[in-house]
This record gives structure tokens, C-alpha cells and sequence, in this order.
């Protein structure tokens, strides 16, 4: 028994020496410093935390910025390529148009289409020439399609198109294949009619339309449209006769004026 006593009491001093040993090389304990390790653990997850989701959000904003840039430029493109588009659709009609004034021999100047007219019940359009271009009343308006108007009005710098669509139109015509001849009027939508025509003529759809310059207005054989609908049933005396001019006055932008 005392044999255990003495060796409980050397173990006991040894444990103690090697304590005192190891706080004498760490120093005095300070309380304080153990909880240093978890408030700068939890400060370092907050900085990294914080620093994640600054960096997400500045990605977020730079990839807004981007998508924002790209679209502008993809605008910029896309109206450039409107533009370049319309460029080569004017430079084909200006070289139809060029085409066309190098054949007529009646020709009196090439205007471009500046607005509609003021009286909207009536079809009409106003043109950037006039007297001082040598443009007057009643001269045939054309396009490399076909008859389009005539003049109807005219000031020194500008002029005013009765379109052929309008219902105060008309222009004498004859038909291609049948040689029969009549009249073509407006009717203030997109079809003209032909009047005039008997029974007895057999008229045939897809016929071409010209002028026929008997009325002593239009020069002879300006092409206006086909035939498109033939109907003898109710229709009295002469056959009625729809025409589709081959000139849509919608899409006019440039014409040409010729004498008669």
C-alpha cells in the first residue's frame, strides 16, 4: 500500500513538472485568446461570404452591361443593313427608271414622290417638279411597270398626280390579244374597270391592257394591267370587266413624265 502511495506521489510531481513545463513555454493562459479563434474564423467566413456575393453581383452587373452593349450594336447593325437594303432597292428603280428614260422618246422629266395629296376622297400624290421642269396639266405619268396617272394639277415646283385608281380616272385602251378596244376607270380601290365592252367580244382573262391614244391624252401602247375577273351575267348592255393595273400606287416613290 505505501508502495502505491509513493509511486501515485512521483507520478503526481512528474505530471506537474511537465505542466509547469509546457505553460512556461506558452506563456500565462489568457481566456481571451481562446475565443480570438472562433470570432476570426466566423470573421474570415463573413469577409469570404461578403466578398462572394459582391463579386456574383459585379459579374451580374458587367454581363448586363454586355448584353445591353451587344444589343445596341446589334441595333446599329440591323439599321444599317435597313438602310444599306433600301440603297440597293432605289438604285434599282433609279436604274429602271434611267432604263425607261432612255427608251421614251416623249419623255419630259423624272420626279420623285414627296407626299399624298390634301383631298383624301381623292387618289393623288404630289411630285417634286413642275412648270419650271416643263411638266403641264394632263401629261402621262409611268413607271417601268406602266400607266401610274396624270398630271392634274401644277404650281412652279411641284405637281399633283390623279392616280389611275381614282374614280374621276379614265383612259382609252385596247386589249392585247382581242385588238377590242374601250374604256378603263378607276374605282378608288386596287381593281380599274373596263367599260364599254359588248357581249359579242370574246375577252379573255390574263389579256394584257394598253393605251390605246384614241382619247388624244395618253400616248398609244403604255401597258396598265390584265384582266383579272370577266362577268356577262346582269351586266346589260356591255360585260363587266375587271382590270389590275400592274402599277401598285402604293409602292410609288419615283415616276416619270412624258408628252403626249
Amino acid at each position: 500500500m505505501p508502495k502505491k502511495r509513493l509511486l501515485l506521489f512521483f507520478s503526481f510531481i512528474i505530471i506537474s513538472f511537465i505542466l509547469m513545463t509546457y505553460q512556461s513555454n506558452r506563456g500565462a493562459f489568457n481566456p481571451l485568446r481562446s475565443l480570438n479563434y472562433p470570432i476570426n474564423t466566423a470573421n474570415k467566413a463573413i469577409h469570404s461570404l461578403c466578398y462572394s456575393i459582391k463579386t456574383s453581383f459585379r459579374k451580374i452587373y458587367l454581363r448586363d452591361e454586355e448584353n445591353k452593349r451587344l444589343k445596341e450594336q446589334i441595333n446599329s447593325l440591323l439599321l444599317e443593313q435597313h438602310r444599306l437594303r433600301d440603297i440597293v432597292a432605289e438604285n434599282a428603280r433609279l436604274r429602271e427608271l434611267l432604263s425607261l428614260k432612255e427608251k421614251e422618246r416623249r419623255y419630259a422629266a423624272s420626279a420623285r414622290v414627296i407626299s399624298r395629296g390634301n383631298d383624301r376622297w381623292a387618289n393623288t400624290l404630289v411630285i417634286d417638279k413642275g412648270k419650271r421642269d416643263g411638266i403641264e396639266k394632263d401629261m402621262a405619268v409611268i413607271t417601268p411597270l406602266g400607266l401610274a396617272g396624270k398630271i392634274l394639277s401644277v404650281s412652279d415646283l411641284y405637281s399633283s398626280i390623279l392616280l389611275l385608281n381614282d374614280i374621276n380616272f379614265s383612259a382609252a385602251i385596247r386589249l392585247n390579244d382581242s385588238r377590242v378596244e374601250g374604256i378603263i376607270s378607276g374605282t378608288g380601290g386596287k381593281i380599274c374597270i373596263l367599260k364599254y365592252i359588248p357581249h359579242e367580244y370574246e375577252v379573255k382573262r390574263n389579256e394584257t391592257v394598253f393605251t390605246s391614244g384614241l382619247d388624244s391624252l395618253f400616248p398609244v401602247d403604255i401597258p396598265i394591267g390584265t384582266v383579272t375577273k370577266i362577268s356577262k351575267k346582269d351586266a346589260g348592255l356591255f360585260q363587266n370587266i375587271e382590270v389590275t393595273p400592274f402599277q401598285d400606287n402604293k409602292k410609288l416613290e419615283e415616276v416619270i413624265i412624258i408628252r403626249r
